[in-house]
């Protein structure tokens, strides 16, 4: 998959639909702004309003925008690969009914930046930098913070292994089995 997109590592990755309430013109901008050797992938088939995202690749100056890979829709096939070889996973989305990439990527072994709004912190529990996604001087030194900071990626992977089994179906099947254990007792 990294042959096929033309990804060289070290490389920083976004999974997801390329549409606005992703937060991926900040993320653009804090990437140019990092300083970072990495390469950005934004990995996804453009969405709804995606026009600004891609106009504001455009307008960047390079070697910033050289190094900016957009490779389109990611099969399934792909998808675990990409996430494993990344060094972290960049999703600062201003609105998520779940968040499923930062789940996807803490079971792949990366480290992830989300953001501290909608239902990201819950899903990332304590195991993601969480950052405003409104503020992108704090996007900005959070990937470089999971960028340069190898133990703290390290520590965040390993609590991301962990969090992911919060989610498991066992689990969920346990927490729904207790709660409707509970319902039936107050109903008696």
């Amino acid at each position: 998959v990294l042959r096929k997109h033309a990804i060289t590592p070290p490389y920083l990755l976004y999974l997801s639909t390329l549409q606005p309430r992703k937060n991926l013109v900040r993320l653009i901008q804090a990437y140019a702004a990092s300083g970072l050797p990495h390469q950005l992938v934004l990995a996804g088939k453009p969405g709804w309003l995606s026009d600004p995202i891609l106009s504001e690749i455009s307008n960047l100056q390079s070697p910033v925008s050289n190094k900016i890979i957009l490779t389109g829709f990611i099969d399934e096939n792909d998808k675990a690969a990409l996430l494993s070889g990344a060094t972290a996973v960049l999703y600062p989305s201003l609105y998520e009914g779940f968040g499923f990439p930062v789940l996807e990527a803490q079971a792949c072994g990366t480290a992830v930046l989300t953001a501290t709004t909608s239902s990201l912190p819950e899903v990332a529990g304590e195991a993601a930098l969480l950052v405003d996604p409104l503020d992108t001087v704090a996007i900005t030194q959070g990937m470089q913070k999971l960028a340069q900071d190898e133990a703290y990626r390290q520590e965040l992977v390993q609590r991301g292994f962990k969090n992911v089994k919060r989610f498991s179906w066992e689990e969920t099947a346990v927490q729904l089995l207790q709660t409707l254990e509970k319902m039936a007792n107050h109903s008696n």
